[in-house]
């Protein structure tokens, strides 16, 4: 039997943008507590094991009070899976969207961070909009959203570069340990790394945004990159930079891959760092 149009109103898609926002900026986050609950565990004494301890309380207490667990409530990165006879049915998707991200700002008191023109007066748009929005479309009835609250203090560190070909795994591990060493202290450690490789230059670093949206503890799809994951998390924690960067065994939680088809004559490669908060939610509609 045909199946016929689902038809999604632009107030159902923005309620669901705003909770998932709200709920990715105050919690809970309880499989990042566990996360570094266990590297607190195997962490020495000193500096990174209390602010460790921090971190894990900071979490904790977000989700008691209900407030952010970050005042940086980030750019609202959003990714969209729209199946094929979804429709939404009085407004544009990118519309809900961004009405859903201006509500979750003001019932959940979240700081407004982006400025419009960036050149100039940068003026704050007070609701945290434009969203980054990010459409696939897939087929089915579904619409799926996940929505990523990015803060700059861990996208200022993060880079994309066009390595060359022959770079190979070794070029990437080296260009991940580079990002890391300049500025981890900066993106409050221990991290996360999304990597993206190939495609173009944009699309390395959609890549590399979308592996951070794999659940924690969650082993990669293809084997191939699920080793070059560990080389690279097991050679970043050997830096002994550490949580906040004071100093300890890890200061990497987990590296995330995803990889397209690319140029033959390019090697597009996205290194995306994220804070240890990892504020990230997902919903089906």
């Amino acid at each position: 039997m045909k199946e016929s149009i689902r038809l999604i109103s632009g107030e159902e898609i923005s309620r669901a943008v705003a909770s998932l926002y709200a709920g990715a900026c105050i919690g809970p986050h309880q499989s990042v507590e566990r996360k570094l609950t266990g590297i607190l565990a195997e962490e020495n004494p000193g500096p990174g094991r209390e602010a460790l301890r921090i971190e894990i309380n900071n979490l904790k207490t977000a989700a008691e009070t209900g407030l952010p667990v970050c005042q940086d409530t980030g750019t609202a990165v959003v990714f969209v899976e729209m199946g094929n006879l979804v429709c939404v049915s009085d407004c544009s998707l990118a519309d809900a969207v961004n009405e859903g991200i201006s509500q979750a700002c003001l019932r959940a008191y979240l700081r407004p961070s982006q400025v419009f023109p960036p050149l100039g007066d940068r003026v704050n748009t007070m609701n945290n909009t434009p969203a980054v929005i990010h459409m696939e479309h897939v087929y089915g009835s579904n619409l799926k959203i996940s929505v990523l609250a990015k803060g700059a203090g861990s996208e200022n560190v993060s880079s994309s570069v066009m390595l060359p070909p022959l770079a190979g795994s070794a070029g990437i591990i080296d260009l991940a340990e580079s990002c890391i060493r300049a500025g981890a202290s900066k993106a409050c450690p221990p991290v996360i790394i999304g990597i993206g490789i190939g495609g173009n230059l944009e699309t390395s670093g959609i890549l590399a945004k979308k592996a951070l949206l794999r659940d924690m503890g969650v082993e990669n799809t293809v084997p191939e990159l699920g080793e070059l994951e560990k080389q690279i998390t097991d050679k970043l924690n050997a830096t002994g930079i550490g949580p906040q960067g004071f100093g300890g065994k890890t200061t990497v939680m987990e590296t995330r891959i995803l990889q397209l088809a690319c140029h033959m004559a390019s090697l597009p490669v996205t290194v995306c760092i994220e804070c240890y908060a990892h504020r990230a939610a997902s919903c089906v509609l």
